[in-house]
C-alpha cells in the first residue's frame, strides 16, 4: 500500500469516527418532510407524524406562526399568541413615551379595546410544495454562472407569481433549501393586523440585559402576548376598528404541570439560517474576518450610542430598539467565535476536504478536485478584500451622513447629468434625518478613519478635517436643511467639502463590494457541485450519512431533552433557575435592577405547587434543553411528548452560538422560559385573570 493511499485510508478512518460520533438523534432542524416517525417515537413522542403535519387535517403545524422574523403559536381560540418579550421589545419601546412608559412598567390590556397596534405581520403555514425540478428547469446546458443564477432566479418569480395568481388569499414564498439543488414552495395565511395584549415589566422580561444574553443561569420572563385580527368576513385585512379577533384552526394546550429533568421534549418554529454545509475556507473566513469585524463594528456602535444618549430618556427609548439588536448580534459573535475555536471545526471540515481531494485523485475525479480548490482561491482572495469590505458595510449601515454620500457617489458615478435627475436626487435626500447630530458626527469620524487606513487613502484625520471645517462655519451633511437644499441646487453636492472628501473611497469601496457579488454568484454556482462532493464521499465510507437542509426561516422541528450540562471545566449547570435565583443577582449591578414593586408583587407566599419543581421545592423560572435551535426560533413553542406547551425558547447558551456552523452535544443548550414562570407573572405580576381564563388555566 503507498503511503498515499495509507494516509488516505487513515484520514478517513478519522472522518468515519467524527461523522458518526457527531450526529446524535438530538441534532437537526428538520423540514417537516425529513420527520422519522420511528426516531420520535423511540425518542419518547407520544404523538403520530400526523398529529404534527398533515395536510389533509388539523395538526399542531397550524398552531404555529411567523410573528415578523420569530416564532409564535396561537394559545386560544381568540387568535391570542404567545412569543418572546424581545421580539415585541422595538414596537413596545415605540408605543412607549417618558410619561407612559410601557416598556418599563409593562403593560396589559384590559381588554380587546385596549389592546395596541404592533407592525409585526404573522404567517401561518398552510401547505408547501416540492418546485426543485421548475426551478432548476432550462439548467442543464447553462454553464455561464451568472447566467445560470438569472435563470434560477426568473424561474422562482415565474412560480412564485403563478402559484400566487391562483391563491390570492395565501401570500407565497419559495426558499432555498439546498444551493441550485432544491427549492420548495410555502403558502401562508398572512396576518397584518396584530395587536400588543401583554408585556411583562422591563425588569422582568430583560432581567439580566446584555450581562445574562446568551448565558445560563438565566432569570428572566422573556415571553408576551399579542393577538390577531382579521376583517368582518373572517379574513386577514389591515388594521381597522372594525377587525376581529382571528379563530386559528388549531391552538396549543398549556400544561400547567411542567417538566422534570430527562424529559423529552420538542420545538417547532422558524429559525433563521444555518451554515452547516460551508467549505473549511468559509468557515475559516466567519472566524479570522466576518465574525471579529462584525463584533468589533457593533460594539463601538453600542458604546457610542449609550455614551450620546445618557440621561435623556426619550432618546433612549428612541434608541432601545437598535441597541438591544446590536447586542444580541454582538455577543452572538463572541459565542461563535469562541465556539469555532473551541470545536476546531475549521480544521475538522479542512481535513474532510483534503481528504476528498485525495479520494477525488485515486478515482482521477479532476472535477471535484477542481470544486474545492475554486472555492478556496475565492476565499483567498476575499480575505484581502476583507477590510475594505467590510468597512464599507459599517459605513452604509451606521451612519446616515455616510450612506447618503455613497449614494450620491454611486449617482455622480453612474452618470455625470445624474445630480440634474430631481426624482433621482429627492429619492435620496428627501428622507435624509439625524436623531442625533453629536452620535452621527462620532460614527463618521470613527469609520472614515477606519476605511481610510483600510484603503490605503492618505487623507488626513476624518476628525481633523471636520473639526476644521466646523470652525469654519461650513456647511455640511451634518446640518439637514443643507442636504435639503441640495435638492434644488445640485451643482452645490459637487462643491462640498465631506462628500469631496468621502468620494474617492466611495467609488473603491463600492468597486469591492461589486466583486463581492460576483464572487458571491460564482460560489453559488460552486455549492451545489461541492455538497454532491462530500455526499459521495461519506457515502463511500458507509453508514447513513443523510443530509438535513439549513435553516432557512421555513418551519423546522428539533428534538431533545431538559438537560444539565457543563460548559466549562468543573462547573455543573442544573436544568432550572428559581426566583430565589433572581432575588440573590437583585440590584447587584445595573442589568439586575428590580426595583421594590415588582419585587413585592414577584414575593408570594402560600404558592401553589404547580409553580414549583418538585426537586428543589421553588419556584420555577427558565429551563435549559439540549435541542438543535438558532435565531428565528426566538418565541418557538417547548412542548413535550404529547404536544402540550411547557415553555417558550428564548435563547441559547453563550457555547451554543455555534449551533449555525454545527451542533455540539457538550456545547449546544437552549433556553427557555418556564410555563410555570408565564402563568405567575400573568397572575401575581399583571394581574391578567381575564388572560388566564381565556387559556383554560384555573390557579388555586
Amino acid at each position: 500500500m503507498s503511503w498515499k493511499k495509507s494516509a488516505l485510508v487513515a484520514t478517513a478512518g478519522l472522518l468515519t469516527f467524527w461523522i458518526s460520533s457527531s450526529h446524535r438523534p438530538e441534532e437537526g432542524m428538520f423540514p417537516l418532510n425529513y420527520l422519522n416517525e420511528t426516531e420520535l417515537k423511540q425518542a419518547g413522542l407520544q404523538l403520530d407524524a400526523d398529529d404534527i403535519f398533515n395536510p389533509e387535517a388539523i395538526s399542531l403545524t397550524n398552531a404555529l406562526v411567523n410573528v415578523g422574523g420569530c416564532t409564535g403559536s396561537f394559545i386560544s381560540n381568540e387568535g391570542l399568541i404567545i412569543t418572546n418579550h424581545h421580539c415585541v421589545y422595538g414596537s413596545v419601546a415605540k408605543l412607549s413615551t417618558p410619561e407612559q412608559n410601557y416598556l418599563e412598567n409593562g403593560f396589559i390590556a384590559r381588554n380587546h379595546s385596549e389592546e395596541l397596534q404592533v407592525p409585526i405581520p404573522c404567517k401561518v403555514l398552510q401547505s408547501y410544495e416540492d418546485v426543485s425540478d421548475r426551478v432548476l428547469q432550462g439548467l442543464e446546458a447553462i454553464t455561464d454562472p451568472m447566467v445560470r443564477a438569472q435563470t434560477i432566479q426568473d424561474n422562482i418569480k415565474s412560480i412564485a407569481e403563478k402559484d400566487q395568481t391562483e391563491n390570492p388569499e395565501l401570500k407565497v414564498e419559495i426558499s432555498e433549501m439546498f444551493v441550485g439543488r432544491s427549492y420548495t414552495l410555502f403558502r401562508y395565511i398572512y396576518l397584518q393586523d396584530v395587536r400588543l395584549v401583554m408585556a411583562p415589566p422591563l425588569t422582568i422580561g430583560q432581567f439580566g440585559g446584555d450581562t445574562d444574553n446568551w448565558e445560563w443561569p438565566r432569570h428572566n420572563g422573556d415571553f408576551s402576548l399579542v393577538r390577531a385580527y382579521v376583517g368582518p368576513d373572517g379574513k386577514p385585512a389591515p388594521y381597522s376598528e372594525d377587525n376581529i379577533p382571528y379563530t386559528p384552526q388549531k391552538f396549543l394546550k398549556i400544561n400547567p404541570a411542567g417538566t422534570k429533568e430527562g424529559d423529552f421534549v420538542f420545538i417547532m418554529g422558524y429559525p433563521g439560517r444555518t451554515f452547516r454545509h460551508e467549505s473549511a475556507a468559509y468557515l475559516a473566513f466567519q472566524e479570522e474576518h466576518h465574525l471579529p469585524r462584525i463584533q468589533q463594528g457593533f460594539k463601538y456602535q453600542i458604546d457610542a450610542i449609550k455614551r450620546h444618549t445618557e440621561g435623556n430618556t426619550a432618546e433612549q427609548l428612541a434608541f432601545a430598539g437598535t441597541v438591544q439588536s446590536l447586542e444580541n448580534t454582538e455577543k452572538n459573535y463572541r459565542g461563535k467565535i469562541q465556539g469555532l475555536r473551541r470545536t476546531h471545526l475549521v480544521e475538522q471540515r479542512k481535513m474532510e476536504e483534503d481528504a476528498i481531494l485525495e479520494w477525488c485523485k485515486q478515482k482521477a475525479n479532476d472535477r471535484g478536485t477542481k470544486v474545492i480548490e475554486d472555492i478556496r482561491s475565492i476565499w483567498a482572495q476575499r480575505d484581502a478584500m476583507a477590510p475594505v469590505y467590510y468597512n464599507y458595510l459599517l459605513m452604509n449601515r451606521q451612519s446616515t451622513v455616510l450612506r447618503t454620500l455613497n449614494q450620491l457617489a454611486q449617482l455622480e458615478f453612474k452618470s455625470p447629468e445624474s445630480f440634474q435627475d430631481e426624482e433621482a436626487l429627492q429619492t435620496i435626500l428627501g428622507t435624509y434625518k439625524l436623531n442625533n447630530v453629536a452620535l452621527e458626527r462620532d460614527l463618521v469620524v470613527h469609520l472614515l478613519n477606519a476605511q481610510n487606513e483600510a484603503n490605503g487613502f492618505s487623507y488626513k484625520s476624518a476628525d481633523a478635517f471636520l473639526a476644521q471645517k466646523s470652525q469654519q462655519g461650513d456647511r455640511n451633511f451634518f446640518q439637514s436643511s443643507y442636504v435639503q437644499s441640495l435638492t434644488t441646487n445640485p451643482n452645490a453636492i459637487l462643491k462640498d467639502p465631506l462628500y469631496q472628501l468621502t468620494r474617492p473611497m466611495m467609488l473603491r469601496s463600492a468597486e469591492i463590494a461589486n466583486q463581492w457579488k460576483d464572487q458571491e454568484t460564482l460560489l453559488q454556482s460552486l455549492m451545489p457541485q461541492y455538497t454532491q462532493l462530500r455526499l459521495e464521499f461519506q457515502e463511500s465510507l458507509g453508514g447513513d450519512h443523510r443530509f438535513v437542509p439549513d435553516a432557512n426561516s421555513t418551519l423546522r422541528l428539533t428534538y431533545g431533552y431538559v438537560k444539565a450540562y457543563s460548559p466549562n471545566d468543573g462547573e455543573v449547570h442544573y436544568p432550572y433557575t428559581t426566583l430565589d435565583g433572581m432575588f440573590e443577582k437583585a440590584n447587584t449591578r445595573p442589568d439586575y435592577r428590580l426595583p421594590a414593586e415588582t419585587a413585592d408583587r414577584l414575593r408570594k407566599d402560600n404558592v401553589p405547587a404547580l409553580f414549583k419543581d418538585p426537586k428543589t421545592g421553588k419556584i420555577v423560572v427558565g429551563l435549559l434543553y439540549n435541542m438543535d435551535t438558532t435565531g428565528g426560533n426566538s418565541g418557538s413553542p417547548i412542548l413535550n411528548a404529547a404536544g402540550e406547551l411547557i415553555g417558550v425558547n428564548f435563547d441559547r447558551s453563550f457555547t451554543a452560538t455555534i449551533n449555525d456552523y454545527a451542533w455540539n452535544e457538550q456545547y449546544s443548550r437552549s433556553i427557555g422560559c418556564d410555563i410555570r414562570y408565564v402563568l405567575y407573572v400573568l397572575k401575581y405580576v399583571s394581574e391578567a385573570d381575564h388572560i388566564l381564563q381565556e387559556l383554560g388555566i384555573q390557579i388555586p
